[in-house]
């Protein structure tokens, strides 16, 4: 199969980049021809796969727009308006030279990874691999905009919810007409999808990130047979919740529960979460990092218990999956999508109370105190029987293979129709 291809790739990058160079080798493995197409400056995988046949990389610049964007990116405002300036014209931009070159290489398909497609081509089916449906963040500025008040002050959190209403109108809506298909990682985006923005269930399939289960792997743990050790890993916006995460750790603590919670991320994009931190109650049973290479997070993990990611409408965490390759249970959100992906160690919440959160660290304190705190070679078999690469791949090419199918059986029946309608003119 010959694919045209964009997006995000890295191999040391973010989870979805990261889950994407594993397919992006794994695909030319199967002798897939790929031409990727991204501004070198922004995304560049030929490090990871360049040599490998089957890859050819088109470089996309858009040289004027990308050069007044980068003079203008610290300016209030005018920044803002450059970057996003100059992200439409890179997306149309890419669009165009991918409908150049289907016109000598003649694509089966055209993918789009980790974002949704930004153009079309006639003749070429799209598949857009998202990193989960659009406005989730935004939602979540509305729905605490209190909290956010409470944060950063009122002139921040009436930015954030006026910025939060853009995105949700339709001028911040992604071109859905443009995708013929969506892969998503949890059933709990393709819900949103299909509730919210309408999309027909039939074109869209799920389908986790692959995970690297020879770099995440149990390692031996660091004891300390008294406290539940908990790490939050990732980075810290009002939809991940860290409100709830140190609220229900205080309420746990108070109730006799010997923590010693880790927080490892970055303060996001409204400033001010650092407060939250410096006012927990109890400031010895807290350490905080703002950031860790993705090589150290097996060793990381293995100095914990328990991964918690309270976080909503989360599409597919991969510290999650990450934690159970590495042998760890884990709890995740109300309305997180990897409660597809858990098995009898794990804790999925009911809601979103900060008690509800507590009751889940004191169930999982009671476990390690009483012996039954269960083999990690439980937690290691979800992520080996889910997040493999060699599952994820097989599972994405059959995908692939039936959007190719349905798209050429939909232009066959059109071909049909057109002849069966074309010979009364004929026999006039």
């Amino acid at each position: 199969m010959k694919l045209a291809c964009t997006g995000f790739v890295s191999a040391t990058a973010g989870s979805a980049a990261a889950a994407n160079a594993l397919l992006l080798v794994r695909l030319l493995d199967h002798r897939f021809e790929i031409d990727f197409f991204s501004k070198p400056s922004f995304v560049d995988p030929r490090p990871i796969v360049g040599t490998r046949p089957g890859f050819r990389f088109i470089p996309v610049n858009n040289h004027i727009l990308n050069f007044v964007r980068s003079k203008m990116q610290r300016v209030p405002l005018v920044g803002r308006a450059a970057s996003i300036v100059d992200a439409l014209s890179y997306s149309r931009l890419v669009a165009r030279t991918v409908a150049q070159e289907h016109q000598k290489r003649q694509y089966d398909l055209c993918v789009w990874l980790g974002d949704y497609s930004r153009g079309s081509v006639s003749g070429l089916p799209t598949v857009s691999f998202p990193q989960g449906p659009p406005g989730t963040d935004a939602r979540s500025l509305l729905t605490q905009f209190h909290e956010i008040q409470q944060i950063a002050g009122p002139w921040q959190a009436l930015k954030w919810s006026t910025l939060a209403r853009l995105r949700l109108s339709s001028l911040g809506t992604p071109p859905f007409h443009n995708s013929d298909h969506f892969i998503v990682g949890s059933r709990q985006s393709a819900g949103t999808l299909a509730k919210i923005y309408s999309v027909d269930p039939d074109r869209i399939s799920v389908l986790p990130y692959p995970i690297d289960l020879d770099l995440f792997r149990p390692l031996p743990s660091v004891s300390e047979v008294n406290a539940l050790r908990v790490l939050w890993l990732g980075r810290i916006v009002p939809r991940k919740r860290l409100d709830l995460f140190l609220d229900g750790a205080a309420r746990a603590i108070n109730k006799g529960i010997d923590i010693r919670l880790t927080i490892v991320g970055a303060i996001g994009f409204i400033p001010g979460y650092e407060v939250l931190l410096q006012a927990f109650p109890c400031p010895e049973r807290l350490q905080y990092r703002q950031r860790i290479d993705r090589t150290e997070v097996p060793a990381l993990l293995s100095q914990h218990d328990v991964l918690a990611q309270p976080s909503v409408e989360e599409d597919f965490g991969s510290s999650v999956a990450e934690a159970q390759a590495c042998g760890l249970p884990v709890i995740v959100g109300h309305t997180n999508g990897n409660s597809d992906y858990l098995c009898s160690r794990d804790i999925h919440l009911a809601d979103e109370g900060a008690e509800t959160f507590a009751e889940a660290l004191i169930e999982m304190y009671r476990r390690k105190k009483s012996g039954q705190w269960g083999d990690s070679v439980v937690s290691r078999s979800v992520a080996e029987a889910n997040f493999h690469i060699d599952r994820v791949t097989g599972e994405l090419i059959r995908i692939l293979e039936l959007v190719l199918a349905r798209n050429q059986t939909t232009v066959g029946e059109g071909s049909i129709k057109s002849q069966h309608l074309s010979r009364p003119a004929e026999n006039m």
